[in-house]
């Protein structure tokens, strides 16, 4: 959890190097949103292309692009929004909205890091049976998934109260919350599976489900960059 305090900055009627330092921040900001926006746009392509190829996206998970002709789009866009989560942090931390080694920043680099393991380890070929590689992709993705949720949670909490930023603050932290509450008809899918003794993913469409949580998670990212957006104007508009 953080325990820091948030970080006042004034800003001089002359900024010189802090306006640059702003403007690289919210160029840092844009280019993650933008990488972003386009890996959403290329994995949803793939969806209206796909749709009911083998079965339609409210069953189907993202992740079975990996192990058909279209792997090379999906793992593009993959590694594409992990590397724009990181630039929006950044942006974040030159910011100083938050710090490199704070929770809530290391919550966003666990989620890149899955997200980039998610592409170095394919998921279990069913067909040819569980594999090493399949079990590493599955703890990545959890990972990743719970990570970003978590992240928004964190980065908020030292502003929610304070009088410029408590606005972003608070809409970072619901998306993040939103974001949990995903998890809730999965884990009662598995539930109900022990009870029903039928499989869990037959009890929850659960594509549909990972696509909802994917996309109010990706709003988290943008509620970060927005707010670093509005951070880095701030701070290269002089004052008297």
């Amino acid at each position: 959890m953080e325990t820091h305090e948030p970080v006042h900055t004034e800003v001089s009627a002359d900024p010189g190097p802090a306006a640059e330092s702003a403007v690289d921040s919210r160029r840092l900001a844009m280019m993650g949103a933008a990488g972003v926006l386009i890996a959403v746009a290329v994995v949803g392509a793939l969806d209206v292309w796909t749709f009911n190829w083998p079965r339609s996206p409210i069953t189907r998970t993202i992740s079975e692009y990996a192990q058909g002709p279209l792997w090379w789009p999906f793992y593009g866009a993959v590694l594409l929004l992990a590397v724009g989560s990181l630039a929006i942090l950044m942006a974040m931390v030159r910011q100083r909205l938050t710090r490199p080694l704070s929770a809530g920043a290391v919550a966003v680099a666990l989620w890149s890091l899955g997200l980039t393991f998610v592409v170095l380890f394919e998921k279990h070929d069913w067909s040819q049976g569980p594999s090493m590689s399949g079990y590493i992709h599955q703890l990545a993705s959890l990972t990743a998934f719970i990570s970003l949720p978590v992240a928004g949670v964190l980065l908020a909490r030292p502003w929610r109260g304070h009088d410029r930023w408590r606005v972003a603050a608070r809409w970072t932290s619901w998306l993040g919350v939103i974001s949990m509450l995903w998890f809730v008809p999965i884990l009662g899918a598995v539930v109900l599976s022990i009870a029903t003794e039928i499989a869990w993913w037959q009890l929850v469409p659960l594509g549909l489900t990972e696509r909802a949580l994917v996309l109010t998670e990706i709003l988290v990212l943008l509620a970060m960059a927005r707010w670093s957006l509005a951070a880095g104007a701030e701070q290269s508009r002089p004052r008297d």
